[in-house]
């Protein structure tokens, strides 16, 4: 092929390769990156499609490697940055996953979904301090990104803000009705005030909304038994 050839083969196997890897066909992505890279050692489109094959392929590492090189090549690329996070999380490297998902962010700051997901790992890393502005700037972006609001009350219970927190649950029962965890934080809250009336209330909502998954069973139904909650409490009566 004359280079022309090359790079419009080149385009259009990038083409097809992102379309393969958002249907999840990533077998049929490899092949196309592999001929990118076959003319095209050094393309930073094809280090980012074969770094996310590598990661759905569960090769964290590698997909690290490649991802790395794509973000170093291509600093501005937000989606290259978003995916980079993804796989940091998937390793529970939580600060670097943060400060992936941070960069993408700055570069797309109307996007509360990087904003979230950076929130979300610096409260993994338990750097609240850190995680409450970025997760305030989300709310003021969009309070309709799905369960930024108890992120923010989660951050305010270990700081100490239960006021501000217990409100910022009540938000979230409002904005997200479904969001489950939003109960488990006033729960939590509540028990912090001694207010125990409130907090078995709480606790039996998520009983009521979620009766068996492990959380329900192994710390929503047990806090209510060590609270004084009977079965009807939980949402066992007849």
């Amino acid at each position: 092929m004359d280079p022309a050839e090359q790079a419009e083969k080149v385009k259009q196997n990038l083409k097809s390769a992102r379309v393969h890897i958002a249907d999840g066909d990533y077998e049929k992505a490899r092949l196309m990156l592999k001929e990118v890279r076959a003319i095209d050692p050094n393309n930073v489109d094809a280090m980012y499609g074969m770094g996310r094959v590598a990661f759905a392929d569960g090769a964290n590492a590698d997909a690290i490697k490649l991802l790395e090189k794509a973000t170093t090549a291509n600093a501005e690329n937000h989606e290259y940055l978003f995916w980079l996070g993804e796989v940091y999380k998937a390793e529970e490297n939580w600060a670097a996953a943060a400060g992936a998902y941070g960069k993408a962010f700055a570069l797309d700051p109307e996007s509360g979904d990087y904003g979230l997901a950076q929130g979300k790992m610096l409260k993994k890393a338990k750097k609240f301090a850190e995680a409450e502005p970025i997760l305030r700037k989300v709310v003021e972006i969009d309070e309709q990104v799905e369960f930024v609001y108890t992120e923010l009350g989660d951050v305010l219970r270990e700081t100490g803000k239960s006021d501000e927190a217990l409100r910022t649950y009540m938000k979230a029962q409002t904005v997200h009705p479904g969001d489950l965890m939003a109960h488990a934080g006033a729960a939590l809250v509540y028990e912090q005030k001694g207010d125990i009336k409130h907090a078995l209330d709480e606790w039996s909502t998520y009983v009521r909304m979620d009766c068996c998954s492990n959380y329900s069973k192994t710390v929503a139904r047990k806090k209510i038994e060590t609270l004084g909650g009977g079965g009807d409490e939980a949402g066992d009566g007849e």
